[in-house]
């Protein structure tokens, strides 16, 4: 995992990661570490950071974890390599592989150039939203089926809980629908 990905662990970590995350908390999570300033590949830097999308401003980061060291980016270097890995974010493809795993799209796409990556980046947050929405259902379904299986379960709670899983069932069926929309118009990007 790079410092970068790594500041952007939201989760509790299991035991065995805390003291990788606690120096990573002492360094300020610094877009670089001392090695990559010294090495100062700055174009590969910045194609690495347009290939994962970022945006301009990105450098400025960069910027201040290098100073730590005394170094400063070359930021012609730096743009040109970003402007040549935007070239790989910034296709349809990437915009919905993006939208669909739910990551946000941070504007790194130069004007112009972001049509077609949001074209597939707003498919992909619809597929998002309805995978999200097909897994709340199937929590809900497994909640009230393991209800429906208590010995002392009244009739009308009996019923309730049949109503219930009936309706989830026919709403899920729906998204299975949206999804094979989706599907196809996936299939037209």
């Amino acid at each position: 995992m790079s410092l970068h990905s790594a500041c952007r662990v939201l989760a509790v970590p299991p035991r065995s990661l805390v003291i990788a995350l606690l120096s990573l908390a002492l360094q300020g999570c610094a877009t670089l570490s001392e090695r990559e300033c010294r090495d100062q590949d700055w174009y590969g830097i910045g194609a690495d950071d347009g290939y994962d999308g970022a945006p301009a401003s990105q450098i400025d980061a960069h910027r201040e974890a290098c100073a730590e060291f005394g170094i400063e980016p070359d930021t012609e270097q730096y743009e040109a390599g970003r402007r040549d890995g935007l070239v790989q974010y910034c296709t349809v493809t990437r915009g919905f592989e993006t939208g669909r795993d739910g990551s946000l799209y941070g504007g790194g796409c130069p004007e112009g150039s972001d049509r077609e990556f949001l074209r597939g980046y707003d498919l992909g947050r619809r597929f998002y939203a309805v995978e999200q929405e097909l897994q709340r259902i199937d929590g809900d379904l497994r909640m009230y089926r393991s209800q429906g299986t208590t010995p002392d379960l009244g009739e009308a709670d009996q019923r309730r809980l049949y109503t219930r899983v009936r309706d989830l069932e026919f709403e899920r069926s729906q998204l299975e629908a949206e999804l094979r929309h989706l599907e196809s118009e996936r299939a037209r990007l």
